[in-house]
């Protein structure tokens, strides 16, 4: 009547922020849970001693398992081993400084159990909590089969905290894929969708915070992560009938020029979209969604619709 559920916890790099998260879990209205803290830090560091004395907190917390990587590995790896050591009928993912409402397992266990099992997964509203700046609300809400809408890396769930899962459903895909440095948790969802429906539960259960030292990285090393992304799907694009396809690079190619252009690399930008051929149509659908997220702070995917 109440099936297990995992919550894999990776923590790397800020433990100031890991007690905050994993309370968030233990203090679910939903009681049986397994959580497995995830350690990626490289042994004798500070944040490897800092997580330790965290963690020795909760030592005698029977549903509280602490793994420990021998030297750092990756977000991907991290969630791999936890998903390994899980026993749950469903798994989810919650990032170290991410912090879930008390009724989030609950609602979504209620979700997924009432569902057959073409449903493989849901996910919940969200409000992202920046360091400087305004705040957003999530108004993302696609539902049902949303594989082509996955690929073109535009389902803004936030962060991979948000995705419930059946088990199953992730022993089937074998994980994460452990070769993507960036845009883990997109690849896995395009995976997770590629046979699966996905539901959504239309609730804000999730908070989300941008705080702490955050990586500047160059629009070289974005792009290269994009890049990566396009050769290991182009063969799943390329099966698309040719509306969703030229859809799919369009949209992509107008998120990977919106980069350069944050990042004032114009002409790469603008090479970007003539390469791709973008048709004006998605530009100018594209430039009233930015429009539009810029004076409302939602937060939502743009689909080329």
């Amino acid at each position: 009547m109440y099936p297990l559920v995992s919550v894999i916890i990776p923590t790397y790099s800020r433990p100031t922020y890991l007690r905050r998260c994993l309370e968030s879990v233990l203090n679910q209205t939903y009681k049986n849970i397994e959580i497995f803290v995830v350690d990626d830090n490289n042994p004798e560091t500070e944040a490897r001693i800092e997580t330790e004395k965290i963690m020795n907190e909760y030592v005698n917390r029977k549903n509280v398992t602490y793994l420990k990587h021998n030297f750092n590995k990756n977000g991907s790896a991290a969630r791999n081993t936890g998903w390994k050591h899980s026993s749950g009928k469903y798994i989810t993912f919650l990032d170290d400084d991410d912090e879930i409402d008390e009724s989030k397992i609950q609602k979504q266990v209620e979700c997924l159990e009432k569902l057959d099992k073409s449903w493989g997964a849901c996910y919940t509203a969200y409000k992202l909590i920046k360091e400087y700046g305004s705040n957003q609300i999530s108004t993302e809400n696609r539902s049902g089969d949303c594989y082509v809408d996955a690929l073109m890396r535009t389902m803004f769930m936030g962060s991979g905290s948000n995705l419930f899962l059946r088990k199953k459903v992730v022993d089937e895909i074998g994980g994460y894929d452990e070769s993507f440095q960036r845009n883990q948790d997109i690849e896995f969802l395009v995976r997770v969708l590629e046979n699966y429906k996905l539901a959504y539960v239309d609730e804000v259960l999730l908070t989300i915070y941008q705080e702490g030292n955050r990586i500047n990285r160059s629009f070289e090393q974005i792009d290269k992560y994009a890049k990566y992304y396009l050769e290991v799907f182009q063969d799943k694009i390329n099966a698309l009938n040719k509306s969703d396809r030229n859809r799919v690079i369009a949209v992509i190619s107008l998120e990977r020029c919106r980069v350069a252009f944050y990042k004032k690399k114009y002409k790469e930008g603008l090479k970007i979209i003539l390469e791709n051929n973008v048709k004006f149509k998605y530009i100018i659908r594209y430039i009233k969604y930015i429009i539009h997220r810029l004076i409302t702070h939602e937060s939502y995917g743009f689909n080329g619709l």
